[in-house]
């Protein structure tokens, strides 16, 4: 009898190739509203600046222990984080991964003079003041960005 020819068929499944997501065009109104969220922080009963004011002036250490974290997550990373990804300058991005940094090192310097045998109301006022300059440092970049409507 004659050899029985067998074949095997593979099947491969392509997933589509997808262009890169266009990047979001970065208009007026998305630069002022990053800007803003940040603005708010500064200057908002609410926001990061009065709260850690008020706990510092109450003297609840433990708290601004915690808020200290918490702000360099939501506020530092979150909030900063998103306004710097906007800028167009090529140069001043490095600037403001070291003004975000600056952010932090002020959080962590407020954190520190907040520690258990460590509480220095004084100290974490000084780096409360040189927390509120960074971030209107930070806030000056909003002028330098280009945007696609104007």
């Amino acid at each position: 009898a004659p050899p029985i020819a067998t074949a095997t068929i593979l099947s491969t499944t392509t997933t589509p190739a997808y262009a890169k997501e266009a990047p979001v065009p970065i208009t007026r109104e998305l630069v002022t509203s990053a800007f803003d969220a940040i603005r708010l922080d500064l200057t908002a009963p609410d926001g990061v600046y009065s709260t850690l004011t008020n706990l510092i002036n109450d003297g609840k250490f433990e708290d601004v222990m915690q808020y200290t974290k918490e702000s360099d997550a939501y506020f530092r990373r979150g909030k900063i984080g998103k306004a710097r990804k906007l800028l167009t300058d090529k140069d001043l991005k490095g600037e403001a991964i070291q003004m975000s940094n600056a952010v932090t090192f002020d959080l962590i310097g407020i954190n520190r003079a907040s520690r258990p045998g460590k509480e220095n109301k004084e100290e974490q006022l000084k780096y409360l003041a040189v927390l509120k300059t960074d971030v209107e440092r930070v806030l000056e970049l909003e002028a330098t960005i280009q945007v696609v409507d104007e």
